[in-house]
């Protein structure tokens, strides 16, 4: 089973062999090749496809990862060379010609912001580099600077012209900070460089974005396991040729003067977020669950209202007010550990 939580990723083989009872074996002809865990963009990244040939299989992990290392040079903000902190260095309001790749992701990035009102915002770079410093100095961030950082962001001071790749950029503070989409892109990429080569069953973890392809054989789905609020693996979903992704403060997250901050850049306050929350989205796409994971905690109430119906569905739990545990109507069934 592939146990998801708020940014890290498991096997638990007791309970992949508990699952298996009852199902038929895998095919003879057919062999599990798993990458096991290797860093990449600042997390870990985990691959495992059923194949007939181990040696076709292996190569098709190495040309996936090679694929999501392309993207990170591209998209990090960590990177002051990467291709997006050089755009951001770019003169304003005139087309700069960028690469497909960035094309694509800043693309996607401005759907998301827009249908999400803002609640992800792909232009909060700035308040990512004061948040990155609060951490390291366990101190909240001046308020002069927060403020300057919050009037150079904005989803709308972007364009992208995905046929010419080229992207316009309106504000010369501009800052990008892709973390909360790179990787969602990432996972696509790499499960179509796989499937690209003949194999349809697998599986793309990264950090708490899976993509997953047909299931493994002899199976109705991969069982990926749900963390949210606690250490232990809550409930199970049989999904596939989907993606889901998981955000919320599990792991990643700090105390400042007794109060608890989520990795979650609240883009109204350019703070972390304070309530306890998280979330589930499964997505047809990784692009699309990555960011609005982010959204539903950001917004949980619009969440709701945005995937009551549609082909994206979202479970969001919660401690503010009480616990609470809720999911739009076509969230997957899910059975207890």
């Amino acid at each position: 089973m592939l146990a998801l939580g708020s940014g890290l990723l498991w096997v638990v083989p007791w309970f992949k062999n508990r699952v298996g009872r009852g199902q038929r074996n895998n095919p003879p002809e057919l062999t599990e090749v798993d990458s096991g865990d290797r860093p990449l963009m600042g997390t870990t990244a985990r691959i495992v496809v059923h194949v007939g040939d181990v040696e076709k299989g292996q190569a098709a992990i190495e040309a996936a990862f090679q694929r999501a290392e392309e993207i990170n040079a591209i998209c990090s903000d960590y990177n002051p060379e990467s291709e997006i902190m050089r755009l951001c260095r770019e003169p304003i309001n005139r087309p700069i010609p960028v690469s497909g790749t960035l094309a694509a992701v800043l693309a996607h990035a401005r759907t998301i912001a827009e249908l999400t009102e803002g609640s992800f915002d792909p232009t909060l770079g700035g308040f990512t580099k004061l948040w990155r410093r609060s951490k390291r100095k366990q101190e909240l961030p001046d308020p002069v600077l927060l403020k300057r950082a919050r009037q150079a962001a904005g989803w709308e001071k972007f364009e992208v012209e995905i046929e010419n790749r080229v992207v316009i950029v309106k504000d010369e503070n501009l800052l990008f900070d892709l973390g909360g989409i790179a990787k969602g892109y990432a996972a696509d990429e790499m499960l179509s460089v796989i499937t690209a080569r003949g194999i349809p069953s697998a599986m793309v973890a990264v950090a708490g974005d899976v993509r997953l392809g047909a299931p493994p054989p002899g199976r109705i789905g991969w069982a990926v396991g749900i963390r949210t609020l606690g250490a232990d693996i809550e409930q199970i979903i049989q999904v596939s040729n989907c993606a889901v992704s998981t955000s919320g403060d599990l792991e990643r997250y700090v105390e400042i003067e007794g109060t608890r901050y989520s990795h979650i850049i609240d883009p109204g306050t350019g703070l972390g977020l304070t309530r306890r929350i998280a979330a589930t989205v499964v997505a047809p796409t990784a692009v699309q669950s990555d960011p609005l994971a982010t959204f539903c905690c950001i917004r949980p109430e619009l969440a709701r209202k945005v995937f009551a119906a549609g082909e994206i569905s979202c479970r969001i739990v919660g401690l503010g007010g009480g616990p609470y545990d809720h999911r739009t109507q076509q969230f997957p069934a899910f059975t207890l550990p």
